[in-house]
């Protein structure tokens, strides 16, 4: 088992909300202010996810293209379908320490390869395969990161969360399990690097998106505990 992590006993989280963060920026919330359009013949087009926490709402590139919209499922997912599937945030985020957290499903006829859940033009937060996930903040040499998680088996939900320190540690967690360094680097970037990104999405293949939340700071270990099995008890 890799990292030390938390238990993963699902906890009683009743009354429990994202909106319960500190450190809340973002949320974006299963089945929840998702407005669809028919484009093309396509239905359930999704023209904008909407924030929960605040006014930065996800919206495709354009409306009027369904081959780069992604598409609300009857049990309020949102299925991202391959490259071109991206929502753009309404203003773009620029963190210093930061938490996101994601609870998504890949399709379990596909294969998670480098896969972009969240991006910019030079920093991404990533899955690389089912047991390696990456962040990346700046350019240059040492600017990409490497994480060894717990394995994610394609078909089956699951939650990740990407978190930066106040002192710059990067960390990243599998289902609540702390991944580890899977190239040697010292996993820190100074604060004072932002990540910027400007969109979520564009995950490569077929996956189906429950939850996202972006915190402007990393979660204690109470708040990462309750935002897990909050995001276990999600569909």
């Amino acid at each position: 088992m890799l990292g030390l992590g938390l238990s993963l006993t699902k906890a009683d989280v009743s009354g429990f909300d994202p909106n319960d963060l500190s450190s809340l920026l973002h949320w974006y919330k299963l089945g929840t202010g998702i407005s669809t359009a028919t484009v093309e013949e396509a239905t359930l087009q999704v023209t904008r996810w909407s924030d929960q926490k605040g006014t930065n709402h996800a919206v495709p590139t354009a409306i009027d293209d369904a081959a780069i919209m992604p598409q609300l499922q009857e049990d309020g997912t949102i299925k991202f379908q391959g490259t071109n599937d991206t929502l753009d945030f309404g203003s773009a985020l620029s963190l210093g320490a930061f938490s996101v957290y994601f609870k998504i499903k890949w399709d379990a006829s596909d294969t998670i390869s480098s896969h972009d859940l969240m991006e910019g033009s030079n920093d991404f937060l990533k899955l690389a395969s089912p047991t390696e996930a990456r962040i990346k903040i700046g350019t240059g040499g040492g600017a990409r990161h490497d994480f060894a998680i717990n394995e994610i088996v394609e078909g089956n939900k699951f939650v990740v969360g990407f978190e930066r320190k106040s002192n710059g540690d990067l960390e990243v967690y599998k289902d609540n399990i702390k991944g580890t360094a899977n190239d040697g680097d010292s996993l820190n970037v100074a604060i004072s690097t932002t990540i910027d990104m400007t969109r979520m999405g564009k995950p490569g293949n077929s996956s189906f998106w429950y939850e996202v939340v972006v915190c402007n700071n990393s979660l204690t270990d109470v708040e990462r505990n309750n935002l897990y099995n909050y995001l276990l008890s999600v569909g």
